[in-house]
C-alpha cells in the first residue's frame, strides 16, 4: 500500500511582503539547495549567527564581500553569483532590512580604505528581487515611494559607473553548472542594465517591475528639458 507524504518547509520566513513569505520570491529547488549547501549552514543559520537580524548578518556581508584598498591579495571571496552570494542574498531576503538599513549599506563611508562595491552589487540585486511588485504611480505609500525613490537614484547612480566586479556569468546558474565554470569580469553599469532590463539573475528570476525603468525616466528627464528649451527660444 503506497503511503502519502507531506513534504513541509522548514526554512520559510515568517516575514511577509506582498501578502507573501519573503522567502517565496526565491524559487523552492533554489532555496533547498541554498539551506543545504555548507556555506549557509556553517555561517548563515540563526543557530551560527546566534542572531536572525541585519545586526548579525552585517558582519558576514563585510567579511565576505567587503575589501580593504591598497592590501595585497584577495581578501574576501567576492564572486558575484556564486553560491556564497546566493547564500547572503537569500539571507537578507529572509530578515528583510528596512529602509535605513539599505540606505546604509549602499553608502558604507565609515571605514577608511573599505571598498563596499561588492556589497552595493548584493544590495542592487536585493532590491531587484524583493521588491519589484512596487507600483510607482501609487503615491498614497510614503514607505514605499521612499524605497522606489532610494532604488531608482541608486540604479540610475550606477548605471553611470564603471567599476569592475568578479563574477559569474550573469546568465550562468553556478548550482546548475559544474564549479569549474569560467568566471568573468562585470562593470557595474553592466549588471545594472541587466537588472533593468532582464527577467533573470543567475537562474533566479525577477519580477515585471515599473520602478525599474530608470532609461525611460532620462528619456522622458531629457525630453522635458528639449521641450524647456525650445520654449524659451521661441520666446526670445
Amino acid at each position: 500500500m503506497a503511503t502519502h507524504e507531506f513534504q513541509v518547509e522548514s526554512h520559510i520566513s515568517s516575514k511577509q511582503l506582498n501578502n507573501q513569505s519573503v522567502s517565496l520570491i526565491i524559487p523552492r529547488l533554489t532555496r533547498d539547495k541554498i539551506h543545504n549547501s555548507m556555506y549557509y549552514k556553517v555561517n548563515l543559520s540563526n543557530e551560527s549567527l546566534r542572531g536572525n537580524t541585519m545586526l548579525e548578518l552585517l558582519r558576514v556581508i563585510i567579511d565576505a564581500l567587503g575589501t580593504l584598498r591598497g592590501q595585497d591579495g584577495h581578501l574576501n571571496m567576492a564572486v558575484l553569483g556564486g553560491v556564497e552570494f546566493k547564500c547572503i542574498l537569500m539571507k537578507l531576503v529572509e530578515i528583510r532590512p528596512n529602509l535605513k538599513q539599505l540606505a546604509f549599506l549602499l553608502d558604507v563611508k565609515n571605514v577608511k580604505d573599505f571598498n563596499s562595491k561588492y556589497i552595493v552589487a548584493l544590495v542592487l540585486v536585493y532590491a531587484r528581487l524583493q521588491y519589484y511588485y512596487l507600483n510607482d504611480q501609487n503615491k498614497n505609500n510614503s514607505y514605499e515611494n521612499d524605497l522606489i525613490q532610494l532604488f531608482k537614484v541608486q540604479l540610475y547612480k550606477y548605471s553611470q559607473q564603471f567599476f569592475k566586479l568578479k563574477s559569474f556569468p550573469l546568465q550562468v546558474d553556478c548550482f546548475a553548472h559544474s564549479q569549474n565554470e569560467e568566471l568573468c569580469i562585470v562593470h557595474v553599469d553592466e549588471l545594472v542594465d541587466w537588472l533593468v532590463t532582464q527577467d533573470h539573475i543567475w537562474g533566479i528570476p525577477l519580477g515585471k517591475c515599473q520602478w525599474s525603468k530608470i532609461y525611460d525616466s532620462e528619456e522622458e528627464s531629457s525630453s522635458s528639458e528639449s521641450e524647456d528649451d525650445s520654449d524659451s527660444g521661441e520666446e526670445s
